[in-house]
């Protein structure tokens, strides 16, 4: 299913962003100040990490210095990003599938934003309903719900299941496996 809207559309184009000698201390500073939940961690035009909420609520646990520890030690290194030319749709499902909701923008090993849920959902709030209903789909094929009937092989009355086209009780169903 396509939007007909891109990333680049709706990603913010000035991602809030810190230079990886930078302390965990300055970049929660930093997170604060901008009201966000993650910060990306660049050099110059150059993408080397992310760091979000979580990973500092991590930090915060293991009880060590924020002052003096550099965010490029505990910064996340292997990201999952976009290009801007990206249909939306396939943003929230890459989005939904990696349970991120957080997309650095990149062309060319270029950082040139950032696209989040909020951005997604500021312009096309019926696309994420979208996506859950799909989600509710697919979990429902994958999962299917016994159903009460008589088992066409061994004709006792039970609980259900599909296999291959017939409905199975538990104990023919796991015999055909």
């Amino acid at each position: 299913m396509k939007t007909g809207l891109k990333v680049s559309e709706a990603m913010s184009q000035t991602p809030v962003t810190i230079l990886p000698t930078k302390t965990i201390l300055e970049c929660a500073k930093i997170m604060l100040k901008r009201n966000v939940g993650s910060i990306l961690i660049a050099n110059g035009d150059k993408l080397q990490g992310i760091l979000t909420e979580k990973d500092l609520v991590g930090f915060i646990a293991k009880g060590l210095d924020p002052k003096k520890i550099q965010v490029s030690k505990i910064m996340t290194k292997k990201i999952d990003t976009i290009e801007p030319d990206v249909d939306l749709f396939e943003a929230l499902t890459k989005m939904k599938i990696e349970k991120i909701r957080r997309l650095p923008v990149v062309y060319k090993n270029k950082l040139l934003g950032m696209l989040t849920i909020n951005d997604i959902l500021k312009i096309q709030p019926a696309l994420f309903e979208l996506i859950q209903e799909r989600a509710k789909m697919e979990s429902s094929k994958n999962n299917p719900k016994p159903t009460e009937g008589e088992c066409e092989l061994c004709e006792n009355y039970g609980k259900l299941y599909e296999v291959d086209g017939q409905y199975l009780c538990e104990e023919c169903r796991i015999e055909q496996e």
